[in-house]
């Protein structure tokens, strides 16, 4: 797995520490409007000031997971920037007077309805961004499991004459594609740090949620699944410990499917992919990145609080022992297929697992411990805390 390119050179984050971590700040999710453009697109609006230019997703690349997570949130206004889009649609061109009217109309495409916005620019010489709402066809979304090209038909009309009406083939990319990080393509607008998008594939509503902490119940390694309510570390772990056997039970096996057919498409914008849980759970695949959703999704169904651990070319799970976020251990996810129990006798089961469950733990505190260091001073080693970037919007993509 493949979570950061080597040559990236990010931004400079500001850092935390606690209880022998080092933390970054939570995750700002709310305010990042896609207002990236590519420069030839700014550079076209500029050197004509009558050219229409459209941009459509990330460099014409769409991620489902990314429509679905951020799909009730609020995007930022922002000074002449115009409709109430997510600015996956937009439009830019300049004003050449005071009190223009504009019509963008944008056509129905397989994923989302037609969408049309109408308004006025009041300031002349300025160059604006217009981005309808585009009603995404969420069921659609949801089921793409493969890239697919789309035509995004726009037509502008300025004081009711058709300026421009053009047509951009855009990707939708597979739901299981994850964007992370997108790099400035000299635009100046910054790069856009989009590593919260982890938290969408973790779901705690998901109904193999249920399963997992069925088959967990029936191993007697805990009697009932109460969080912190006894203040009992110790009984914290046990609970999570049943079902990492829960999990083991399964026949989980380690498996990394990280490249597709869009890897590599564009040298700016980076993704990952991640089995959604019910595929990893009904498949009985996971790599890091995918036994670190799941663990985490069955942790927020019973209210012990997951963070995820994010290092170069790898991933840990961490959880809290307190209510009070004062003690934090990590697990080592893509350990749980390295012992097959059905080859293990049934009366030594739980003691095999057990013993990994230890050694899952020592080998992810050790990942953690080798990399401090770099927390503090490469943007590449993230610690994401799950509660806070859902308190911040970031939904479920779900099934």
């Amino acid at each position: 797995m493949t979570l950061f390119r080597n040559a990236l050179i990010f931004g400079v984050f500001n850092l935390f520490c606690s209880t022998g971590f080092s933390q970054l700040a939570p995750v700002e999710t709310v305010s990042e409007a896609l207002t990236h453009i590519s420069s030839s697109s700014v550079k076209s609006s500029l050197n004509n000031r009558q050219r229409v230019s459209v941009a459509v997703g990330m460099e014409q690349q769409l991620f489902p997971s990314y429509l679905l997570a951020r799909a009730t949130m609020p995007e930022k206004s922002k000074n002449y920037k115009l409709g109430n889009g997510d600015g996956n649609v937009s439009v830019m061109f300049h004003n050449p007077g005071l009190n223009t009217s504009v019509r963008v109309e944008v056509a129905p495409t397989p994923f989302s309805d037609a969408a049309v916005f109408e308004g006025v620019l009041q300031e002349a010489d300025r160059d604006y961004e217009i981005s309808p709402r585009i009603p995404w066809n969420f069921e659609k979304l949801r089921g793409l499991l493969q890239p697919t090209p789309v035509n995004f038909t726009v037509t502008t009309y300025i004081d009711n004459e058709k300026v421009s009406h053009r047509t951009v083939v855009a990707t939708m990319r597979s739901v299981n594609d994850c964007p992370y990080y997108w790099e400035d393509d000299e635009t100046g607008s910054g790069d856009l740090d989009l590593n919260y998008m982890y938290v969408a594939y973790i779901n705690e509503d998901d109904p193999v949620v249920d399963e997992v902490l069925s088959q967990a119940l029936q191993s007697d390694i805990v009697d009932a699944f109460d969080g912190y309510q006894t203040g009992d570390k110790k009984r914290v772990d046990d609970q999570v410990f049943s079902i990492w056997y829960a999990l083991q039970k399964r026949g989980i096996r380690y498996s990394s499917i990280s490249t597709n057919s869009s890897t590599g498409v564009s040298p700016n914008l980076y993704s990952q992919r991640i089995r959604r849980i019910d595929q990893t759970w009904n498949n009985r695949q996971a790599n890091c990145v995918d036994g670190m959703v799941l663990m985490a999704s069955v942790l927020r169904s019973i209210h012990i609080d997951p963070v995820l651990v994010l290092m170069a070319d790898h991933c840990v799970l961490g959880y809290y022992r307190d209510a009070e976020h004062k003690d934090l251990v990590c697990l080592e996810t893509s350990m749980i297929g390295d012992v097959d129990l059905r080859k293990v006798m049934s009366v030594r089961r739980r003691k095999a697992s057990r013993k990994l469950f230890s050694e899952a733990r020592q080998r992810a505190q050790r990942h953690y411990r080798n990399s401090k260091e770099f927390f503090e001073k490469d943007p590449r080693y993230r610690f994401i805390v799950v509660a806070d970037v859902r308190k911040s919007g970031i939904r479920p993509i779900g099934r």
